[in-house]
C-alpha cells in the first residue's frame, strides 16, 4: 500500500529542506507575498503609463522601468552596509513598509482622478529604493536561518519567490484588467506588502555581518569591491549576470508594444505573458531545488545561459499569442534557471561578514546596468519593431557565452560549479 504521508516528508526533505526551519519558513512566506506585489505592480504600473502617455508610450514605459532601477546604483551600497551593520530583519521589514506606501499611493491618486505621468515616475523611483533594500536584505538573510548544507536549496526558493510568482502576481491582476479600476489592483497590492510584513516581523533569529568600527559608509562599502574584484569566482559570475540582466532580462519594457501592436492582445496580453514567465520560473524552482552536486550547479548555469538567447529569440519571431507564451515559458525556465545558479555561487562563496555589501554589488550589476537597457528597449520600440530588439540582444548574450567557455575562471564555473572552499580567499 502506498504511504502518502512518506511521499509528503522525502518530496518536502528533497524539494525544500529548508522550509523546515521555522524563521526561512517566516521570511520566505513574506518574500512570497512581497513579491507577488511587487510583480503585479510592474505590470500594472506598465500598463498605466502606456495608456496615460500621449506620444511615445514604450519610451514612457522604458522610462518608468529606468526610473525604478535607477536606485540600484546607489542605493545597494547603502542597503549592504545596513544589512552588514543592522539586523536584516529590520531593515527588510522597513523595505516593505515603503513598498506598501508606495502601492496605497498609486491607488488613492487613481481613485481621486489626479493620477499623472510624473506621480507614476516618482512613485516608481521610491519603489525602486525599497526594492533594492529588501532584495539585498532577504539574500543576506537567508543564510542565516538554515545549515550550510541545505544553502543552495535556501537560495534555490529565493529566487523561485522572485521569478515564480510573476505567476502569482500577474496571474490575480491578468483577469481584472479592463473589468476593474487600476486602482484597486494597487491597493490589492498594499495589502500583500502588509502581509509581508506580518511574516517578516516574526522571524527571531539576530543577522547581521561585521563593519569595521570607527570606519563610515564610503571604507567599509570599498572594502566589499575590493573584495569582489580581487576574488576570480565572484568577479567571473558577476560579470556573468551584468551581461544577461542587460541583454535579455531587460525584455519586461517590450512587452507592451509586443501585446499591442503585434499581438493585439491589450494588457491582458502583458499580464498572460508576465504569468507565463511566471510559470516557467516555477518550473525550474521545482527541478533545481534539490540540486547539490557542485558540478550540476556548474552545468546548469551554462545550459541556462545558452536557453536565455533562445527564449527572447523565440519571444522576438512569435507570431502568435500561443507563441509569444511558450517564448515566455521558455524566457522563465531560463532566465531563473541561470539567475538561481548564480546566486547559489555567490553566497556559497560570500563571507558572511561582507554578505550584505557582497549582495549589493551583484544588485548593481544586475540591477542597476539594466536600468538603462530598460530604458533604451522602451525608445527603439517607438522607432523598430519590437522583436528586432530582442532578436539583437538574445544573439549578444549568446555571443558573449560562448566567448566566456575559452576564458578560464567562467569555463572552470561551467564544469566544476561551485569551489571546494566555500568561503574562500580572493586568488
Amino acid at each position: 500500500m502506498v504511504d502518502l504521508a512518506q511521499i509528503r516528508r522525502a518530496a518536502k526533505n528533497r524539494l525544500a529542506p529548508s522550509l523546515a526551519h521555522r524563521d526561512y519558513r517566516m521570511m520566505w512566506f513574506g518574500h512570497v507575498a512581497g513579491e507577488s506585489a511587487s510583480w503585479a505592480i510592474a505590470a500594472t504600473e506598465g500598463w498605466l503609463i502606456f495608456n496615460l502617455a500621449e506620444s511615445n508610450p514604450s519610451s514612457w514605459v522604458g522610462s518608468v522601468f529606468l526610473v525604478a532601477m535607477l536606485p540600484w546604483f546607489v542605493v545597494p551600497v547603502i542597503a549592504g552596509y545596513l544589512a552588514d551593520r543592522f539586523d536584516r530583519r529590520n531593515v527588510l521589514t522597513l523595505a516593505y513598509v515603503i513598498s506598501l506606501l508606495h502601492g496605497l499611493a498609486l491607488g488613492l491618486l487613481i481613485l481621486t482622478g489626479s493620477i499623472q505621468i510624473w506621480h507614476v515616475l516618482l512613485l516608481a523611483f521610491v519603489n525602486g529604493c525599497a526594492r533594492a533594500v529588501h532584495m539585498g536584505a532577504i539574500e543576506a538573510l537567508a543564510a542565516n536561518l538554515v545549515p550550510g548544507k541545505a544553502l543552495p536549496n535556501a537560495y534555490a526558493l529565493v529566487n523561485a519567490g522572485y521569478y515564480a510568482t510573476r505567476l502569482t502576481g500577474p496571474g490575480v491582476i491578468a483577469p481584472l484588467l479592463g473589468v476593474i479600476g487600476l486602482e484597486w489592483i494597487f491597493l490589492a497590492c498594499a495589502c500583500l506588502y502588509g502581509i509581508g510584513v506580518f511574516f517578516v516581523l516574526q522571524i527571531r533569529t539576530p543577522s547581521t555581518g561585521v563593519v569595521e568600527s570607527g570606519r563610515g559608509l564610503i571604507y567599509n562599502a570599498l572594502s566589499g569591491f575590493r573584495y569582489v574584484y580581487s576574488h576570480r569566482v565572484l568577479r567571473s559570475v558577476i560579470f556573468l549576470v551584468m551581461f544577461h540582466c542587460v541583454l535579455v532580462m531587460s525584455f519586461e519594457s517590450l512587452l507592451p508594444a509586443i501585446s499591442d501592436d503585434r499581438l493585439d492582445a491589450g494588457g491582458g496580453g502583458v499580464a498572460y505573458m508576465h504569468m507565463m514567465v511566471g510559470l516557467g520560473a516555477l518550473m525550474v524552482s521545482l527541478a533545481i531545488a534539490p540540486i547539490q552536486g557542485r558540478g550540476l550547479i556548474g552545468r546548469v548555469f551554462l545550459a541556462t545561459a545558452v536557453i536565455s538567447s533562445l527564449g527572447n529569440i523565440l519571444l522576438a519571431i512569435a507570431p502568435t499569442m500561443p507563441v509569444a507564451i511558450l517564448g515566455t515559458v521558455v524566457i522563465g525556465v531560463a532566465h531563473t534557471g541561470f539567475m538561481t545558479m548564480a546566486t547559489i555561487m555567490i553566497q556559497s562563496v560570500a563571507p558572511d561578514r561582507l554578505r550584505g555589501r557582497i549582495t549589493s554589488i551583484y544588485l548593481i550589476h544586475a540591477g542597476g546596468i539594466m536600468a538603462f537597457s530598460y530604458f533604451i528597449n522602451g525608445v527603439l520600440a517607438d522607432a523598430f519593431d519590437p522583436g528586432w530588439i530582442l532578436m539583437a540582444g538574445g544573439v549578444a548574450f549568446l555571443a558573449v557565452v560562448l566567448v566566456s567557455a575559452f576564458v578560464p575562471t567562467p569555463r572552470r564555473l561551467f564544469h566544476a560549479g561551485i569551489p571546494d572552499q566555500v568561503g574562500t580567499v580572493p586568488g
